[in-house]
């Protein structure tokens, strides 16, 4: 089997879901691919130039299909499709969340985030504006997923203790929220105030 650094990257994605990212090392990945951890260092100068591959590599699929808007497409369905297209494709990974931090932008996006400035110009927006709105979407989306997967990470800690007498109102919303927690529902209602909100600037 010849190394390069598709192989490297698709296997280190699949150790990834076995043992987390704390877990992940390079010589644990070199013994996986039968070969010794020097010979990485021909495909990627670090461990963090690997991890950047990694988090690319998770959204290379919805962002090939995603950062091609439809002629007319309503900008805002296509950036809330966008959003929880990149959620559901972050939480497929183990830790795909904390990952995407390495990501950086690439060139092969440039042209979908033109035809994006485009669409949100079109719509009334400023450039400036518009950069914000996709900055605010993408925080509120990884920062959505990073909650979710931190919370059901093995030794996650327990709920709160509020002391109802002194903070009954607190102690209610804790209550409630921690209570069958629905993480869809959560990401999904800020979603719905981002959208709103920037329908109403535009």
């Amino acid at each position: 089997m010849k190394l390069d650094r598709t192989l490297v990257v698709d296997v280190a994605l699949k150790l990834l879901n076995e043992v987390g990212l704390d877990g992940l090392s390079l010589r644990r990945l070199a013994q996986d691919l039968g070969v010794q951890a020097p010979a990485l260092y021909r495909h990627f100068a670090s461990k963090q130039e690997l991890l950047q591959a990694m988090a690319d590599s998770m959204l290379v699929d919805v962002m090939s299909v995603l950062d091609r808007p439809a002629p007319r497409a309503d900008w805002a369905d296509w950036l809330a499709a966008r959003s929880r297209a990149v959620r559901r494709a972050l939480l497929s990974y183990r830790d795909g969340g904390r990952l995407q931090e390495y990501a950086r932008p690439t060139a092969e996006q440039w042209p979908g985030l033109e035809l994006l400035l485009q669409m949100m110009e079109g719509a009334g927006f400023t450039i400036e504006d518009a950069m914000y709105a996709i900055f605010a979407l993408g925080n509120h989306t990884l920062g959505a997923v990073i909650a979710e997967q931190t919370s059901q990470a093995p030794g996650a800690p327990g709920g709160l203790r509020i002391d109802e007498a002194r903070f009954p109102l607190l102690a209610r919303g804790v209550t409630l929220r921690t209570a069958g927690r629905d993480f869809d529902r959560e990401f999904e209602y800020g979603l719905h105030l981002l959208i709103s909100g920037l329908r109403n600037r535009s």
